[in-house]
């Protein structure tokens, strides 16, 4: 019988519990989560899109969207408008204190990047990154 770290959805699985302690921890630090943190960075791409649009962009489902813009909205880091074409559909904006924390969340995350990379070792980070991106592309949720 093989040992557990032998499976790759293990080490996959202990490689993100642990980064997603120190992130949340460092993102502790400034007020923010990890979802939370994500949601700015897909309006910083993209401002003005849909509940909807974010959470397929961002993986999050959308019982969880809800509450999270809602904490987002109430620090003023984002706001929501009604969208002129469709009076249904509710847009979501990032305003500037909102940009100004992207701009922290994302210092944060580019040092635990080059942590990631660094740990990798030269050579090993593009062939990293395109087997990830191979796993996530291959497999149907």
């Amino acid at each position: 019988m093989d040992r557990l770290n032998a499976y790759i959805c293990f080490n996959m699985r202990a490689a993100m519990k642990k980064i997603d302690r120190l992130l949340s921890r460092q993102l502790d630090e400034i007020g923010i989560s990890i979802p939370q943190s994500f949601i700015l960075f897909c309006l910083q791409e993209e401002n003005g899109l849909t509940l909807k649009e974010i959470g397929g962009r961002t993986l999050i489902d959308s019982s969880s969207m809800t509450v999270l813009v809602d904490k987002l909205e109430k620090e003023q880091l984002v706001k929501r408008q009604l969208d002129a074409h469709d009076r249904r559909a509710i847009r979501v904006f990032i305003t500037e204190p909102g940009l100004a924390m992207a701009e922290k969340i994302h210092f944060i995350i580019s040092n635990l990047n080059t942590l990631l990379f660094d740990l990798l070792g030269e050579g090993n980070q593009k062939e990293f990154m395109h087997g990830l991106i191979n796993i996530v592309n291959g497999i149907d949720d």
